[in-house]
């Protein structure tokens, strides 16, 4: 009768265990108006602007130093590329002056702790 109680005791706590929710990564929402994708544990949201493109980045809800960072932009537009250096700004946001991303193209940004690391690597599809 024990074996029985603690068989069903063992089988209520998977339950409850395997229905709980995932827990969350921090938001997808964009911060700054921008489009936003995660790629590993890091979210990346790109915004165009008159100059360019930033890019901010962060885990978690939390920023990243953007100085800890650099990095290239690299825009497919039909059968042509171009690279643009990322410069690092204030806080999380790191910038590509000159860069243009015309609907229809494809933005990469890789982005590589100046630690020394792996790159991360996020794709934008430009409407």
């Amino acid at each position: 009768m024990i074996r029985k109680g603690l068989l069903f005791a063992a089988a209520a706590a998977s339950f409850v265990v395997l229905s709980a929710p995932a827990a969350a990564h921090g938001s997808m929402e964009p911060s700054h108006g921008g489009v936003t994708t995660m790629t590993g544990e890091t979210l990346v949201e790109f915004v165009q602007t008159p100059e360019g493109g930033d890019f901010y980045i962060s885990e978690e809800d939390l920023p990243l130093n953007a100085s800890d960072y650099s990095g290239t932009v690299t825009v497919t537009a039909g059968d042509e590329k171009t690279s643009t250096p990322l410069v690092a700004e204030a806080g999380n946001k790191l910038s590509a002056t000159g860069l243009e991303a015309p609907a229809g193209s494809k933005v990469v940004v890789a982005i590589t702790p100046t630690s020394g690391g792996p790159k991360t690597f996020a794709t934008f599809a430009v409407d």
